[in-house]
């Protein structure tokens, strides 16, 4: 009901004024002492007599203007130069981004070689303990077969001073003494070499 009584005032003040401009149209148009009291004797005048002509310009509105403008260039270089500094930094943004890019694909090819060196350190670590063992075992194996040919050699002394079967069996154990000595070599060697690929 409010909204219906606002809608019917609107309208009805809407008349008025569209009633009232017409009158003043009508009466701005006719003859009348009304017309020369409220327009004058001229009817071609316009209404508002200032209206048409252009305003002249003092020269305070004038270099006011002008220093407008110079302030309107100026604005517009300051624009045009921020504008050419965006576009070199986003270029220059671009570029970084594409670096950052290509360094972190370096840094994780750097980070995979790393595991595979620490893969193959591990593996390295693994045959070194496995070559110590065995050389720990050759070692063993040498004090023994040195043992051996120490007794041989004692053994040899011994039978020095015994019978012609006591040299064949002297030359028989010195034939033996040089194959322990050709496996002790064999086994220095070896030796050797597994230190060098070690």
């Amino acid at each position: 009901m409010a909204y219906l009584g606002l809608i019917g005032i609107g309208l009805l003040f809407g008349l008025v004024l569209s009633g009232i401009a017409i009158a003043f149209v009508l009466m701005r148009s006719g003859e009348g002492p009304l017309k020369e009291s409220l327009f004058g004797s001229d009817s071609r005048a316009p209404a508002f007599p200032g209206a048409g002509k252009p305003a002249e310009l003092t020269p305070e509105a004038d270099k006011k203007i002008n220093t407008l403008l110079e302030e309107l260039r100026v604005t517009q270089r300051l624009v045009d130069q921020g504008r050419v500094e965006r576009e070199r930094f986003l270029k220059a943004a671009t570029a970084g981004k594409a670096e950052i890019d290509a360094l972190r694909e370096r840094v994780a090819e750097r980070e995979a070689q790393i595991e595979g060196l620490k893969n193959e350190l591990k593996a390295a670590a693994g045959r070194h303990d496995a070559l110590l063992a065995d050389l720990d075992a050759r070692t063993e194996e040498l004090s023994r077969v040195s043992l051996e040919l120490r007794d041989v050699r004692t053994e040899l002394e011994v039978a020095e001073s015994g019978t012609a079967l006591t040299n064949t069996q002297m030359i028989d154990l010195q034939r033996e003494r040089d194959e322990l000595a050709v496996r002790l070599d064999e086994y220095q060697s070896g030796i050797r070499a597994r230190r060098q690929q070690a």
